[in-house]
Parts: C-alpha cells; structure tokens; sequence
C-alpha cells in the first residue's frame, strides 16, 4: 500500500485484525446501461430546482475586474469583477445576492474518467435504473435518468465535497488492496471517529483525494451518481447599488492545493480576459466566456432600511464589506434631501492594511462626504501591534454602540460564518450589560428582539 504520510500513520497505529463498528451498509442501488448512442439529450424525473432563485438564469460576462489585494504571499487575492446584464431582466437593491452556476473543472472529470476506466463511453447515453431488490430506493433527485457521464459529472455532482462515512464504506467495498480497504473502513468506522475528523472531515477530503491516494479503489460510476452530493450554485453579494452592471467581491480560497472551484475558475477567466486581444475574444465560441448566474431571494431582508434616519451599525472584516459600499452608494443618494439622516459606523477588519484593505479609497470617501460618519478599522497581522478583530473594536466602543442600539440603531453583520458572527453577537450582549446595567439574560434577550424584529441581521457564509 502506498499513500500519503497521514494516512500511513494512521494505518500503522491500528491493529488491522481487531473487530470495528461498521455503520449499516446498503448494496448499491443504482443501475446503469449505456447504449451505442449519443444524442447528449438529458432527461430528470423532475428537474431540481435552483435554490432561493428570484430569476431566470441569465448567461453574462466579465466586463471589467481589479485586484483589490496587494500582490503577496501573505493575503489571499481579492478580486471585484463587473458582470454585464444588460437585456436581463434582474432587479435588485443593495444587500441582495447573485447566485453563479459552477462547473467541475476539467481536469478533475478526467481524472474521475481515467481512474474508473470509463472515458470510452464518457458521451455515450446513458439509463439509471433501481436495483428491484432495495426497497425505498430512489434515484437521487440531481442525477438525470438519461443523460451522459460528461455532463453529470462536470454539471450535476459535487467532486469537492467532504465525503460522507457512508460513502467510504461502500468504496471499501470496491478496494482490492487488503491493507487499502481495511484503513477505509476503519475511517467509517467508531472507532476511527477520530482519525475521520482529523483527516477526512477537518482537510476537506474528496472523492479526488480518495482516489488519488488509495489507488485499488476502483467502484462502478453510479456509486458516484449514488452517493455524490449535489454541486450547486455559489453566492455572492451585490457590491453595487443598481444595473446595468453587477459588481461582485470574492477571495481566492485554496483547500488541499485547489483553488475554488468558483473563485478559481473566475479567477482564471480575469486572467484570460487580460490577455486575450478583443479580436481573438470574438473569434471565440462565446458561450466558453459567459458566466450562468441569477438573482436569489433575500430571504433574511439584509438590506438597508427605507428611512436615512435609522442610525446603522456595519460589521464586515474582509469581503463581509463588500455589500455595505452598495448600502452607502444608496444612501448617498437618498440624504441629499434627507433632514437629519442617522449614525452610519462602520467596522471593518483585515489582516494588514498594506496588503488586504479592500475598498478603503472607497470607504475614506464615504468619511469624506459625510455618507460615513464613522469608520473603525482592526488589524490582525500588521506590525507589532497586538491581534485585533471587529469584535475587539465592538468591545472598545461599547458604551457608544450600546446608545445607538438603545436609540434604535439597526446592526448589519457580514462575514465568515465560522467565528466572526458569533462573537460578534457575543461583543453586542456583552457591551449591553455593561453600559445599560442589565444582566446577561437581559442583553441576550435584547439582541433576541432586535433578530424577530429584523433590526439584527447577519449575512454569513461558509
């Protein structure tokens, strides 16, 4: 057996022969025929649906992008591109998100293809079917009954997403490396509860890294159809405040030496566009260069309020900025009739304000001419300084926010969901108690109140 160092240590660290606590174990229950034909015709049981979709999907492309970080190892890229929609008919107001349809990456498809011995009949159509024997068992919604490998791999799975335990016992099932297939069970196993959050669920393991490290790993396409989750489109908050043009935020993240799939992928267009001479763009097929994308619903209503006069709280550390320069060209626009428009405070946090301040020529304008009243910047990695996050710069400023907060103030959060909104929540409760002499209790039921009543409201991702 042959894989990489972690798993290798995990292998030598357990006793191959000693009994494990399997969970239940299906036989496959998908079945596939594929015939001598190749219409490329896709047909579901019923079309999935897109999700919290408030338009039809419409095919744009790239008018204009910037780096918004410096060029360095040490910040992740940071890009705003222009998207074109012109002739759509998307109507939008700042808070509100786009959705882009991804695609698996080439290259990962045919890694699928070749390890599985399948690239034969990679367009050839195919048939799903039910094994009569397994009750209940029902074709997953995402995968079409008749389609073709290609495109349900490339459009319909999710070849990045953690994989399940269930899904490593049935792989085991097709392992004919011994010592392979026993650390795959182990890993789905009670037992091995650890070692699976350590190294499957903790690194983002795949079915690409599964493949690549236990090479006797070789089960039928449709236990991929099977087990695969769906690949589903990205979100992205609108940067700007109306059309004809949408402008969008991301980061460039890299899990396992992959950029993302999304921001990879548009990333890699930015670069083309840059290179290519608008004469060879037109030589192109164009649908190589359109982006399928469409308006979501904002089903939390994270947009500004109607009246100016509503003091508002901003947090957005890193791109969770990004929608609060839409809510400030708004609002930009609507005080210049406005008699005595409220507190905007903005709180903003990055790690070095040489390398990754995104947005701030745009946001000292804001100060500037007076949409922005105030503006609060935390740096984590700059100089000697001592690390400090939005949540810090709430704490410090806590008697002020508590007033506003009193006084009606709305709070907009935006951000990484992982830690950031909590302790965020967790800094507001915090300064309530403090500076309005209630308890806990009390603070808590606050912000409660402020969440029923929309006037708290987060915007987080994954």
């Amino acid at each position: 057996m042959v894989v990489c160092r972690s798993f290798q240590e995990i292998f030598d660290s357990i006793d191959i022969n000693s009994p494990l606590s399997l969970p239940k174990y299906k036989n496959n229950v998908l079945q596939i025929e594929f015939t001598n034909t190749k219409t490329n015709e896709t047909v579901y049981n019923i079309k999935p649906s897109l999700p919290f979709a408030a338009s039809d999907i419409y095919y744009s492309s790239i008018i204009s992008s910037r780096r918004l970080t410096a060029l360095d190892s040490n910040c992740k890229a940071v890009y705003e591109i222009s998207l074109n929609i012109e002739g759509s008919i998307f109507i939008f107001t700042p808070g509100d998100t786009i959705a882009i349809i991804p695609h698996n990456k080439k290259s990962e498809v045919d890694f699928i293809l070749n390890h599985l011995n399948v690239k034969e009949v990679l367009y050839n159509d195919y048939k799903l079917s039910l094994d009569s024997g397994q009750k209940g068992a029902k074709i997953p919604v995402h995968i079409p009954i008749k389609s073709n490998l290609y495109y349900v791999l490339t459009h319909c799975v999710d070849l990045r997403a953690v994989i399940k335990k269930l899904f490593l016992l049935a792989l085991s099932t097709h392992t004919k490396d011994e010592n392979e297939r026993k650390l795959l069970e182990y890993l789905c196993s009670s037992e091995g509860s650890e070692a699976y959050n350590d190294h499957i669920l903790n690194k983002g393991t795949c079915i690409l890294d599964i493949f690549n490290t236990f090479k006797s790993c070789k089960p039928p396409v449709q236990l991929l159809l099977e087990y695969l989750p769906r690949l589903l489109p990205r979100p992205y908050s609108v940067v700007t405040s109306q059309g004809p043009v949408i402008k969008i935020c991301f980061s460039v993240m890299e899990i396992n030496n992959r950029k993302g799939l999304t921001t990879g992928w548009l990333e890699d267009m930015i670069v083309k566009n840059d290179i290519v001479s608008e004469m060879e763009k037109l030589a192109m097929d164009v649908t190589e260069h359109k982006i399928p994308i469409y308006m979501r619903k904002n089903m939390n209503e994270f947009h500004p309020p109607a009246s100016v006069e509503t003091p508002l709280i901003l947090i957005g550390p890193g791109t969770g900025v990004s929608p609060y320069i839409g809510f400030l060209e708004e609002r930009e626009k609507l005080i210049k009739n406005a008699d005595s428009p409220g507190v905007v405070w903005l709180f903003f946090g990055c790690r070095d304000p040489k390398l990754d301040f995104i947005y701030e020529d745009e946001l000292n304008n804001f100060v500037s001419s007076g949409v922005l009243n105030r503006l609060s910047t935390a740096f984590s990695r700059h100089g000697n300084t001592e690390i400090r996050y939005v949540q810090d710069l709430v704490k410090e400023n806590g008697e002020e926010i508590s007033k506003l907060l009193v006084e009606g103030a709305r709070v907009y959060v935006c951000g990484d969901v992982k830690v950031m909104a909590k302790q965020v929540k967790e800094a507001f409760i915090q300064c309530l108690s403090k500076y309005t002499n209630t308890s806990t209790n009390d603070a808590e039921l606050f912000i409660l109140n402020m969440q029923k009543e929309k006037k708290f409201l987060i915007d987080i991702w994954n």
